[in-house]
């Protein structure tokens, strides 16, 4: 009797445990969100998570691959959730640039710890990014970036490049230090009136912090754009580079205030200041111009740029070693167009359609950035029909979109002429969009598209870039973090038989 009263008990239970697991499971179905785009099951509470983990961790698939995978199954757009997060991705241009031109899809983040302090609370919400971006471009204006004006500036760090790699001899190397010490001097002279020497050590230690911050940041930078209660095991690593960058900042903006001189300011930092002092108080249009988002400014400024040309740069040393045709072609083009009595400046681009061909070959190719920033929706609106709901994460696979073959023929192949018309033009398609496209579209874009047509064609004016003997098999397999790097490789710089200047009196003209 005892044991059928147990028992009997033990029944109820179970019963009552199934009732409670089948209500639970119910009410879990009936608050989804409906008319959400389409996409893999989802499990309750934790949705994707297994088959992301499986992925990611037991099958090494990176993100942007997984991502352009489920695309081709779900289609042009379709979603997942992360824990009850909706993750909205779009492997499609066309709705990519109507999602990034929606205000309400373009907030960022989820304005955790690890966001706050890399870019400050003010710079969460699309309207104080919009703010940020009109104030910006406009000092950038101011400083001739985007014109020929600025040309001079650009050119005179690349020279101070060449001048080290002249020192070289020929010895193989690897090009990325001097290519992001070139870079960010450039950044430098915009943001605090000065550049460094390359073997300044403080120099050298803050862009070794800053690309390694852009490799545990990661793909779409989703290490800070996750709710605060997602854990992240990097971010403790990332909150101390954040910490040491500053400190650096700090020290740059202690001295401007101190020389600080409102009727002449001769960079961004003092732009800022002026504006901060001559702003009527409260202040309320440009509501980010506040002192203690000085900072997170200007490292949104340095981390933005400073690794993107520098990146750039390395894959199209690898790809010209790797593809020398191409490289004796775009040679021959500069010869044709400036002659070797001169460099080659802005105004030549016109004239030089291959070589312009080749860059953005280049960058469509290795894609730099293969997920865009993550953003957020301010509020429920929809896209395409779909619902989206409020909060929602919103990811663009530029990577896709870079890759479609309905755009780009046999994408895989590095192909140049497809940026070449049937008259020999060189024309540009709207789908290889590195800089990202719409109201978020990247603030360096004008100043990076200078930059890396004068480093690119001053290097293969002065050099044949050659691969070592004895080197490992080239390999365009990257390195994803926050951009797509290549695997480290070496590099011969070798001086072309005839330049317009001799070594010691150009390190003199420096």
């Amino acid at each position: 009797m005892v044991f059928e009263y147990y028992l009997d008990g033990l029944v109820n239970l179970k019963s009552v445990l199934v009732l409670v697991l089948v209500f639970l499971l119910v009410a879990w179905w009936m608050q989804q969100p409906r008319n959400l785009p389409p996409g893999p099951w989802r499990l309750p509470i934790v949705g994707f998570v297994p088959q992301l983990m499986w992925s990611m961790f037991y099958k090494q698939e990176e993100l942007h691959v997984l991502a352009t995978r489920l695309g081709q199954k779900y289609g042009k757009i379709y979603s997942f959730d992360v824990f009850g997060l909706v993750f909205v991705v779009i492997n499609d241009f066309s709705i990519m640039k109507e999602a990034n031109n929606d205000p309400i899809l373009s907030d960022k983040g989820h304005n955790n710890e690890l966001e706050n302090r890399l870019f400050g609370s003010h710079f969460h919400s699309y309207k104080h990014m919009a703010e940020f971006r009109k104030f910006a471009t406009s000092s950038f204006r101011e400083f001739g970036i985007g014109k020929h004006s600025f040309e001079a500036n650009i050119v005179t760090e690349c020279k101070a490049l060449i001048g080290e790699l002249d020192s070289l001899n020929g010895i193989p190397c690897n090009s990325h230090p001097f290519f992001v010490n070139g870079a960010c001097n450039v950044l430098f002279s915009i943001v605090f009136g000065e550049r460094h020497d390359y073997d300044d050590e403080q120099f050298r230690h803050l862009t070794d912090l800053n690309s390694r911050m852009g490799y545990l940041l990661g793909a779409g930078l989703w290490s800070i754009t996750l709710p605060k209660y997602y854990p992240n095991i990097k971010s403790k690593e990332i909150l101390k580079l954040v910490q040491d960058i500053y400190d650096f900042i700090d020290t740059h903006i202690k001295k401007h205030r101190q020389d600080f001189d409102a009727e002449n300011p001769n960079d961004f930092v003092d732009v800022y200041l002026k504006t901060i002092e001559e702003w009527p108080k409260p202040v309320d249009l440009f509501s980010y111009l506040q002192e203690d988002n000085m900072r997170a400014a200007l490292f949104l400024l340095f981390f933005a740029g400073a690794d993107t040309t520098s990146t750039i740069l390395d894959w199209c040393c690898l790809y010209m070693m790797a593809y020398s045709d191409i490289q004796k072609k775009i040679q021959d083009e500069m010869d044709s167009v400036v002659g070797r009595n001169r460099l080659p400046q802005l105004s030549d681009q016109a004239q030089m359609p291959f070589t312009r061909a080749v860059l953005l070959e280049v960058q469509r190719h290795v894609t730099l950035f293969q997920l865009s920033d993550f953003h957020t929706a301010s509020a429920e609106t929809t896209l395409r029909g779909y619902h989206i709901p409020k909060g929602a994460t919103i990811v663009s696979n530029i990577y896709a979109v870079m890759r479609d073959p309905v755009a780009f023929p046999e994408p895989d192949r590095f192909n140049p002429g497809r940026f070449i018309n049937e008259a020999g033009e060189y024309f540009a398609r709207e789908e290889v969009c590195p800089f990202g496209v719409g109201r978020r579209m990247c603030i360096g874009e004008q100043l990076a598209k200078m930059e890396l047509f004068i480093f690119f064609t001053h290097l293969l004016h002065r050099y044949s870039l050659v691969k070592p003997d004895n080197a490992p098999h080239t390999t365009f397999e990257g390195i994803y973090g926050g951009t797509s790097a290549p695997k480290p490789f070496t590099v011969k710089f070798l001086v072309r038989e005839y330049t317009p200047w001799k070594r010691k009196n150009f390190v003199q003209r420096l």
